[in-house]
């Protein structure tokens, strides 16, 4: 069984329960921090450490944890190290939270430019994106020098990319193209 299916096999079973017991906002917040927390590696590796036996990750584990999530979620991490598949929570982590985001109408969206944006553009964006599909949209912005100017927005699987380094990449290419023919 791969990775991804072992992280959408453990989200789903935890959305259906965190459902059952109307509590699927509050175990989203929950793998938010899991999620957050799983970035560390001295966390991950703490999880993964082979000499580490299974009682002591429980305990470290709670001890992390157990003011900060709800029961249902630490029980579903205590069963991921139980069955020593600690390395797939952030994946679990991930496929719960984009279940939520599916069943409440919520889409993701990224934008990536060479310069910080400010709040009024970004709520701007999210306003244009809400209205082409009658929905709300959760929007995260990054900043990376190699766009050069422009932006790359990316809307669940579809990506527009008007970046000034991908239109000089096509440019270069073309050029290319023309040489080759020309010769």
């Amino acid at each position: 069984m791969n990775e991804s299916q072992i992280s959408v096999r453990y989200a789903k079973a935890l959305f259906q329960s965190a459902s059952e017991k109307q509590l699927l906002e509050r175990v989203y917040e929950d793998m938010e921090l899991l999620s957050n927390t799983c970035k560390r590696d001295d966390f991950m590796y703490m999880l993964v450490l082979p000499s580490l036996r299974t009682s002591q990750k429980y305990k470290m584990v709670d001890s992390i944890f157990a003011a900060h999530l709800s029961e249902i979620s630490l029980s579903m991490i205590n069963l991921v190290i139980k069955n020593e598949r600690e390395e797939y929570l952030p994946g679990i982590a991930r496929n719960y939270r984009d279940l939520y985001r599916k069943s409440i109408g919520i889409r993701t969206a990224t934008l990536v430019t060479a310069q910080p944006v400010d709040e009024s553009t970004r709520n701007r964006i999210k306003d244009l994106i809400g209205k082409a599909d009658d929905s709300e949209v959760e929007l995260t912005s990054a900043v990376d020098k190699d766009v050069i100017g422009g932006f790359m927005l990316t809307i669940e699987n579809m990506r527009y990319d008007a970046s000034v380094a991908s239109k000089l990449k096509r440019i270069k290419k073309q050029l290319l193209q023309t040489s080759i023919e020309n010769k």
